[in-house]
């Protein structure tokens, strides 16, 4: 299996949203799905299941579950195209949620692929570029760490708490429990 760094990562989900025409926030991954040849469905799961990306035969299938919110559903379908861009090894991948909405072994974060497939999505959901961008435009006007944060997450259609890890990711904020 070929490791990534974060570097690589960002630099690979900028230039899968440049080659699918995506350079403007929010950003739509469904078209980003199509364009790296899978086609997404919208699927009735055990709860405990966020999404499946099944590849065979040289075509590609993306199933997210139907009763997760929206917000969910784009990042679980953003983290299978990062398992294809990064062309992780296997034919299936299922990726179920107890803590995190993630499995076990990507919640401890000791699965090199898991791990690497949700840096990704952050990367195509929140481009460095755009986040950066936008909030200093929104320091203007904004003080409040938790506006900021509500404020970014609405704008890029992701979790607050996606927003909250992606921001310290990129060292724009610094990880504080008492928020």
């Amino acid at each position: 299996m070929r490791s990534y760094n974060r570097q690589a990562i960002e630099r690979l989900a900028s230039e899968t949203l440049s080659e699918c025409g995506q350079l403007s926030v929010p950003i739509d991954v469904e078209v980003v799905a199509k364009h790296l040849g899978a086609r997404v469905l919208v699927e009735g799961f055990s709860d405990d299941l966020s999404g499946v990306l099944i590849r065979k035969s040289g075509t590609s299938t993306i199933a997210v579950n139907c009763s997760h919110s929206p917000l969910r559903r784009r990042f679980t379908i953003a983290h299978e195209c990062g398992h294809l861009v990064l062309q992780h090894e296997g034919e299936v991948f299922v990726d179920k949620h107890i803590l995190n909405r993630r499995d076990n072994t990507s919640a401890l974060a000791v699965d090199e692929q898991e791990i690497q497939a949700n840096q990704f999505a952050a990367s195509l959901l929140m481009p460095r570029d755009e986040v950066v961008r936008y909030m200093d435009r929104l320091l203007n006007t904004y003080r409040s760490h938790a506006v900021l944060v509500e404020l970014m997450a609405s704008t890029f259609r992701v979790s607050k708490s996606a927003m909250e890890i992606r921001l310290v990711n990129l060292g724009l904020t610094a990880p504080d429990e008492d928020r």
